[in-house]
């Protein structure tokens, strides 16, 4: 899919995003690599690429990201090691 847009991976994947209309932010320690996985807005993904896309997403790949959402909250918010204060619910589709 990212061949055929001529785009990146984690463009495909914050277009999927946008298109789902979930909150997308794009992360990377590189500024030029963040800069490149914001440009989602200047293509659309078909809907044949959105429903395979939309199969990869199991039951299971949804709990294991939901453990490591949980973990990096954990490590990049918390300022004192604990998940005191910090929003952990995570609405599944």
């Amino acid at each position: 899919i990212a061949n055929a847009n001529n785009k990146t991976v984690a463009q495909i994947l914050g277009r999927w995003c946008v298109q789902h209309g979930f909150v997308y932010m794009p992360k990377s320690v590189k500024k030029v690599r963040m800069v490149k996985n914001a440009l989602v807005f200047d293509f659309e993904l078909s809907k044949k690429e959105m429903d395979t896309l939309d199969a990869l997403t199991s039951r299971q790949n949804i709990k294991t990201f939901v453990g490591l959402y949980q973990k990096c909250v954990n490590r990049d918010t918390s300022k004192d090691g604990t998940m005191d204060g910090v929003k952990m619910d995570i609405t599944e589709a």
